[in-house]
């Protein structure tokens, strides 16, 4: 039998080193790590659902572990010590498609700050998208209902931006744009 408290510390441990990386974990994951490490034995339908309630313990004693719901509602685990938030979603949007990912960072930026978004910025990590990744999305976006908010503007030097018009205007996304990418720069 396996003594509780290393279970509980390997699982805090787990999920604490993956945050570290970047990364989600689901309960699946964990399991198959504890199994991996030789804590656990494979396990029937009766130990999973326990082994499940052992994490759900593990969050409540641990207030930095959180849960995350992705695609398919599979939920996904990771500390707040490596990882944000906001990082934690776009992670999960990027599971789902790119095109929720756009439009999600898009919306929540037009929401909270209020600013647009630049597309040059979903090229960079944890993005990564490429430019004909952004270019098809874009095409897809313009065509489908869902996604009717996401409009987009150019800067006076051509960097195309978007926004959500639920949010901002257009000529409030434009100023904020043209400050964002040719104000800020030319006024240190």
């Amino acid at each position: 039998m396996e003594d509780q408290a290393e279970i509980y510390a390997n699982i805090v441990k787990i999920i604490r080193d993956r945050s570290a990386m970047g990364r989600l974990l689901t309960a699946e994951e964990i399991l198959t790590e504890l199994e991996g490490q030789g804590i656990l034995e494979s396990e029937g339908i009766e130990q999973k659902t326990y082994r499940e309630t052992q994490l759900r313990s593990v969050l409540q004693e641990n207030r930095d572990l959180r849960k995350i719901s992705g695609p398919d509602g599979i939920a996904y685990y990771y500390s707040v010590q490596n990882l944000s938030e906001t990082y934690a979603e776009i992670l999960v949007w990027k599971l789902e498609n790119p095109l929720r990912l756009i439009a999600e960072v898009v919306r929540k930026n037009s929401r909270l700050y209020p600013r647009p978004v630049s597309m040059d910025s979903f090229r960079e990590p944890p993005f990564g998208l490429t430019g004909e990744e952004m270019a098809e999305c874009l095409t897809i976006m313009e065509k489908q209902r869902e996604y009717q908010d996401i409009a987009q503007t150019v800067t006076s030097i051509g960097t195309l931006f978007l926004y959500s018009t639920e949010h901002l205007d257009p000529d409030h996304a434009f100023t904020l744009a043209e400050w964002l990418d040719v104000g800020q720069v030319n006024n240190p």
